[in-house]
């Protein structure tokens, strides 16, 4: 899961959003799966990602 110490530039607001989706998306795997913590960092990577590109856009400064 995401926390204030292991992440950055997140408020504690976009942390739970995140969060709430990472549960969304595992209530769909059997956790006693022997895959499970495979597809539990899956998911958390997936998520993270989607919400660096939805929060933090890049920009070029000239």
């Amino acid at each position: 899961m995401f926390t204030m110490n292991n992440t950055e530039g997140f408020s504690q607001e976009v942390l739970d959003k995140m969060n709430a989706e990472v549960k969304k998306r595992l209530a769909k795997i059997d956790p006693k799966s022997k895959n499970y913590k495979k597809a539990e960092e899956e998911i958390e990577n997936e998520v993270f990602d989607e919400f660096c590109n939805t929060y933090f856009t890049p920009s070029i400064k000239l």
